[in-house]
């Protein structure tokens, strides 16, 4: 179980050799909250800040292996406590790396970029059934496009020469992605225009959404792997380096889409408008999401992550839960991966 210390002034000590959660009564009144939890039960400690951990609850769970992770205001993860004997997390953390360096795992990273693009086929199909001429020729001309192009990346083998593998797979990640979003961006109202997919900074109005809420699931996906065991920073496919957490641009790929459903809904609700943005700092024909932006992106995205399910191990997770539990699938799997010799990989 985790325990998370979210509530200003919350408190985790020991008391009778058990874990003890104090959540304060502000009002004045002492109602405090107490709770209590034997050591063996708890698998993560996350304490945001304005909270606060005693030094023997830090000692307990190193003690019995749980791992304490310090989160900011925004429960985003900055840091973690460790204990000076080997853990599960370092082990998956060793055979991260060493399969970093083997071409299963740019395998394994081809099949999250084909998750995504199987993902966005299914929506743009999807999207036919409320449009009809002009606009449903660009949907299935898109469609086939699309789907000839996951016709080769599934056939793509992966072999000792990973550079020239690598190549392959972003050359097919970047046709079908310019297909799917200038197909999005066909399909916007007129009042919204688009001219390609732009990053730093968004060009337009529908980028900036998909910038900004794109930032929002990288948090979301590092949380999930940190808290399963995986290292951010050691990537299968995107490129390792100084601050660059590979391994969560290389994770993201198959969640993408509930961005862009997400973002897609709210501009063809006509919900969006030129009072969500604001230009960016030094760059003037760049845009920004303001805070009225961003606040309508974060509320729509949260529902749809509280009220949309998807099945993992024949359970359905709300998608916040479903990712945490791929993360963990995938921390398993690097657990229990033993390195064979290096042959073509499909």
């Amino acid at each position: 179980m985790e325990v998370y210390l979210q509530s200003f002034g919350a408190r985790l000590r020991v008391k009778d050799g058990l874990f003890e959660v104090i959540v304060p009564d502000l009002s004045g009144s002492n109602h405090h909250v107490t709770e209590q939890f034997a050591a063996h039960q708890v698998r993560t400690i996350l304490m945001q800040s304005g909270t606060s951990v005693s030094s023997d609850a830090l000692l307990l769970a190193l003690e019995h292996g749980a791992d304490v992770l310090i989160l900011d205001g925004f429960g985003h993860p900055v840091g973690r406590l460790w204990s000076n004997r080997p853990s599960t997390t370092l082990s998956i953390w060793k055979n991260q790396l060493s399969l970093s360096l083997h071409p299963q795992a740019l395998a394994i990273a081809k099949d999250w970029v084909e998750a995504k693009i199987r993902e966005r086929h299914r929506y743009l199909r999807k999207l036919k059934a409320y449009r009809s001429g002009e606009k449903l020729a660009l949907i299935e001309k898109a469609e086939a496009g699309i789907g000839e192009l996951l016709t080769r990346l599934h056939a793509l083998t992966v072999g000792p020469d990973r550079e020239k593998a690598a190549a392959a797979i972003r050359g097919i990640e970047g046709a079908a992605g310019r297909l799917y979003h200038d197909t999005l961006g066909a399909l916007l109202p007129e009042d919204q225009p688009y001219n390609g997919r732009s990053k730093r900074p968004a060009k337009d109005l529908f980028n900036a959404f998909l910038n900004y809420g794109y930032g929002i699931l990288y948090r979301i996906v590092e949380r999930a792997l940190l808290l399963a065991g995986i290292h951010p920073y050691i990537g299968f496919m995107h490129y390792d380096g100084y601050q660059r957490k590979s391994m969560v641009f290389d994770f993201v790929e198959p969640f993408r889409i509930w961005v862009e459903k997400t973002v897609f809904r709210l501009f063809a609700g006509k919900q969006t408008s030129s009072k969500h943005c604001a230009p960016a700092p030094g760059q003037p024909e760049g845009l920004w999401l303001n805070e009225d932006g961003k606040r309508l992106l974060t509320d729509a995205l949260q529902q749809r992550m509280r009220r949309k399910k998807k099945e993992s191990g024949g359970r359905r997770f709300p998608l916040e839960q479903y990712l945490m539990e791929e993360a963990r699938k995938f921390a398993a799997l690097v657990l229990q991966w033993t390195p064979h010799p290096q042959r073509a990989v499909a």
